[in-house]
């Protein structure tokens, strides 16, 4: 990290042009795949890019104060808090070992459950789409449960947008 990069951003503030909801995979550097420096994204993680309070504040703090264009959330291939919730779907009177990873199967539940509806348990591409409704979920969570995002889309001044980063090849496949 430069530290005179680093006296800039502590002097003038941040100014990141887009917010990243992602998840905290160790495989999906958004900085290293996007080619973006310090102060460039504002980065919020977390298993399965959830939409959940304390995230969404994250989100409206970023949308709020620095006139970020995008909102972005980033999925990615062979996500393992989908895939996880995929196995909890196939047996789920088996519990989960914590309160914790309930509440996380629980938020991405809804997205294997509607992806159910047309993709049977045992199909080959049941994470694959799973993890594409989870993202087109998580959009639809962040513009409906805040007012702040809400205007600022209406008003033309963000968009929320969604992505897949494909973890074997770094590809990022952007969808609406």
């Amino acid at each position: 990290l430069s530290h005179l990069r680093m006296g800039d951003l502590a002097k003038n503030g941040q100014k990141p042009f887009a917010i990243v909801l992602t998840c905290s995979d160790s495989r999906s550097p958004v900085e290293m795949i996007f080619d973006q420096g310090l102060g460039d994204l504002f980065v919020v993680r977390v298993a399965g890019n959830v939409v959940a309070p304390s995230l969404l504040a994250s989100i409206e703090f970023a949308a709020a104060n620095f006139g970020s264009a995008t909102v972005l959330v980033l999925g990615h291939t062979l996500c393992g808090a989908v895939n996880a919730t995929i196995q909890h779907a196939r047996v789920p009177t088996t519990p989960l070992p914590s309160p914790h990873l309930e509440e996380l199967v629980g938020r991405i539940r809804p997205a294997v459950e509607w992806t159910l509806r047309e993709c049977p348990l045992d199909h080959p591409e049941l994470l694959k789409r799973s993890t594409r409704e989870n993202v087109f979920r998580s959009m639809r969570l962040i513009e409906s449960q805040s007012a702040i995002v809400r205007d600022l889309v209406a008003a033309g001044k963000l968009s929320v947008q969604g992505a897949i980063l494909d973890i074997a090849t770094g590809q990022v496949e952007f969808m609406r």
